[in-house]
């Protein structure tokens, strides 16, 4: 598309037959849009750059996106086609008064566009705050990528590994977490989210406020959970199962990177370790259960590396049946 019509429809100068051509053009990919939004902003805003501190650049973009969506949704109740050309001159004027008030620079807006990518190889892991302000614990092995969207109302990640997010709260920007297939919306919660490449499954355990599983094979409410529940999807079937447990805490010992047991029972034990590992043991002779073991092992240890240890500390042995481990006295 030619950059000259599309500085005439961002300024509102260009006919309809043409500003139906740049429309149509913008809707054939989503990298033509992107270019309409990088030209939009060097148009408005590339002259007037100015380092400053003092400007709350994300209430300042949230108040235009506020005006942006009220002037769409007027349109749209007159039966007209909303055009970034009809509100334009208005975008301009808005820039200026912030670049008057405080400055803003290319370099701010272009990172609004940005996505944000944290990656943690085997036995590292990672904190890390979101741009929106929601802080994110990231296991070992595990990718998280933020989308920034100067247009769209939700916060998007795509995670592919172990996450535990506490949510900045935003009623008009739901936070959603993606996952093979699976989506989980929050508003403001705590929250942590298993969905490892060698597993065929979503885990999903809340631990405060409210949040909303989805898959391709669930109604349109989706499963909504409570603080303490947590909900295990197969990827391959989308079956899904809820459990809910005594201390969900249970399963952010990762963030820690370290199990530590002194004295405590092979029951404490094994219920900590079907958090983790989602496994289920079932014990065939019930005095196992008050057998006591003390040592550390890392977080990062498979559930047979464990078992190993502890079998040779203690005489029992176990067999794995799929996801299911039955211990017995030998």
């Amino acid at each position: 598309m030619d950059e000259i019509i599309l500085l005439a429809y961002l300024r509102g100068e260009c006919s309809d037959e043409e500003a139906g051509r740049v429309e149509a053009w913008c809707e054939e990919a989503p990298e033509n849009r992107k270019v309409l939004e990088q030209l939009y902003y060097t148009l408005f805003v590339g002259d007037r750059v100015a380092v400053m501190n003092t400007v709350d650049t994300e209430a300042s973009l949230k108040n235009l996106k506020s005006a942006i969506k009220e002037k769409e949704e007027k349109n749209q109740r007159k039966g007209m086609p909303v055009r970034w050309g009809r509100y334009a001159t208005a975008a301009a004027a808005f820039f200026t008064g912030l670049v008057v008030a405080g400055g803003i620079t290319w370099g701010l807006l272009s990172n609004k566009l940005s996505d944000y990518e944290v990656l943690t190889i085997a036995g590292q892991r990672a904190q890390t705050v979101l741009p929106d302000g929601s802080k994110v614990w990231l296991n070992a092995s595990s990718r998280l990528v933020y989308h920034n969207s100067f247009w769209s109302s939700e916060r998007e990640v795509d995670l592919s590994g172990e996450a535990y997010f506490e949510v900045t709260h935003d009623k008009y920007a739901p936070f959603i977490v993606n996952s093979k297939q699976i989506r989980t919306r929050v508003l403001g919660t705590k929250f942590n989210v298993r969905a490892r490449e060698e597993e065929n499954r979503v885990v999903t355990t809340l631990l405060q406020g409210k949040v909303q599983v989805d898959s391709p094979r669930t109604e349109s409410n989706g499963y909504v959970l409570k603080p303490g529940q947590t909900l295990n999807i197969d990827t391959d079937t989308y079956q899904a199962e809820l459990i809910e447990y005594n201390q969900p805490t249970d399963v952010l010992l990762w963030i820690k990177g370290k199990l530590m047991f002194k004295q405590n029972y092979l029951l404490e034990i094994t219920n900590i370790m079907e958090k983790l590992y989602d496994i289920k043991f079932i014990y065939e002779d019930e005095t196992l259960k008050t057998e006591r073991f003390t040592g550390e092992f890392s977080t990062d240890s498979t559930s047979d590396e464990i078992l190993n240890v502890l079998m040779h500390t203690h005489h029992f042995s176990y067999k794995k049946e799929g996801r299911t481990i039955r211990l017995r006295k030998r």
